[in-house]
Order: C-alpha cells, then structure tokens, then sequence
C-alpha cells in the first residue's frame, strides 16, 4: 500500500485525486476480510505502518531531489520543491491515507463479522430455509421442498397470530423442527415430506415435547399420515396432526 501511495503521490494531482482513496479503501477491505476483530486498531496500526513506510520512501526521495538525481514531481500547480515535499505527503496522508484505510478495514471486517454469524447461524440449525414456491393448489403444497414447506408454514402460522422463535433441521434433513409461540404457549411443530408419515414421527415429537417440556405439539405434513399414525395421535390431547389437504384448506379459510 505504501508503495502505491508514494507512487500515486508522485503523479499528478488529478490522477492523484482519483486513485489515492481506491488503494487506501481497497487495502482496508483487504485487511478487515482476514482479522476477526478489533477492526479500528487493525485498521489504525495498517494506516499509521503504511505512512511511516511512505514517509521514509519519500523523505530518501527528497533528498536524491536536493542532490539532482531525481527529477521533481510536477503538480497542477508546479514542481514539487524537494523542501516541501515531506511537508505536503504528510498532509495529504492525514487527509487521504488514514481515514480512508481505517474506513476500508472496518467495513470489511464488520461484513466478515456478520457473514461469519449467519452461517454458524445456519450450520447450528443444520440448514436454510428457502423462499416456498407459489401455492394455487393442493399439490402445490405437496410439491414443497421441506426447507420451503418450513418457509410456507412458518409464514402462514404468523398469519393465524403465532410467533416464530426457532427452527432446526433433524435426522438428517428427514424432519424440521418449528418452535413458535402462541397466546402465551409454547408449540413444536415438526414437518416431513415423506410420502407417508408414519408412527415414528408422532412419537419422537412427543419425546422432545417432554424432554423440552413443550405441552403443544402439531405434526404437519404435505403429504399424508398413514392410519397407524392418525390412529395413534388421537389419544394424544397435546398433539395435532395436520396434512397436506388440511394445510391448503388452512391456507384457503
């Protein structure tokens, strides 16, 4: 950075004006992407090395300028004076070099930061929720994926007055766990697109509602039960099943 600011320095002052601030951001970006905190120190610590380093560069270069090895620098204005030119690279770096590189890192790493948090956000519940496809029909709703039936459900359960709290994929993606609130009550609900939702599901729900102690529980599906299934949930006052069929007419009332 050091190097290109000194190089860019010694041009004219209107390439000087454009270029400067992308070499002092995009060094910032650079550096924030790959620190995992503390952004304005490492950003400071980037700004201030870079000048020192700049500012040697152009003292060395002030000096073959007294000497006549080098030519002078030309500006809008005129030459560079080899006196002064120590004088205006320190005030150009205050303006340009600092600001802008602290600028650069702290955006960078505040981007990092939060990419960092959605995606152990996102490995913590064992996947994504996907924007559900549009629904017309019932087999619409049996065409869903289980990441956009999650999406279609947790949507259409906020319009019936619940509150959505968590979620998290199960049994290797075969189940997705709901956890939403209503009128004061807590209620898991765990969805499947299997083909034909079977006893297991029921009773695994109510495992983790008394492990939890969760007291509501629904079992939707955008398929179908199969009788042992229903059969069993009846007796269960706590436990709701609900279908495909059942979940559009939901949608429809």
């Amino acid at each position: 950075m050091a190097v290109a600011w000194c190089a860019l320095f010694l041009q004219p002052d209107s390439v000087l004006q454009i270029l400067t601030g992308i070499v002092t951001v995009s060094a910032g970006l650079f550096l924030g992407y790959r620190v995992k905190q503390r952004f304005l120190l490492h950003g400071l610590i980037l700004g201030i090395s870079g000048f020192l380093m700049g500012l040697g560069f152009v003292w060395v270069y002030s000096l073959l300028l007294a000497a006549g090895v080098v030519p002078s620098p030309v500006s809008e204005e005129g030459l560079f004076r080899g006196s002064n030119l120590v004088g205006i690279y320190i005030g150009l770096s205050i303006i340009h070099m600092l600001p802008f590189t602290v600028l650069g890192t702290v955006m960078a790493g505040r981007a990092a930061q939060r990419n960092r948090e959605s995606r152990d956000y996102i490995d913590q519940r064992g996947g994504r929720l996907e924007k559900p496809t549009t629904v017309r029909t019932v087999d619409d709703v049996r065409g869903q994926s289980l990441p956009q039936l999650g999406t279609y459900v947790m949507n259409l359960f906020r319009k019936k007055g619940f509150t959505f709290i968590d979620y998290r994929f199960l049994d290797k993606d075969k189940h997705l766990d709901l956890e939403m609130e209503y009128q004061g009550e807590t209620y898991l609900l765990r969805l499947s697109v299997a083909d034909k939702v079977r006893p297991g599901t029921t009773e695994s729900l109510l495992q983790d509602m008394r492990r939890r102690e969760i007291t509501k529980g629904i079992v939707i599906t955008s398929t179908e039960f199969t009788a042992d299934a229903q059969k069993a949930a009846r007796s269960r006052r706590n436990l709701v099943l609900i279908d495909g069929q059942t979940l559009f007419d939901i949608a429809e009332y």
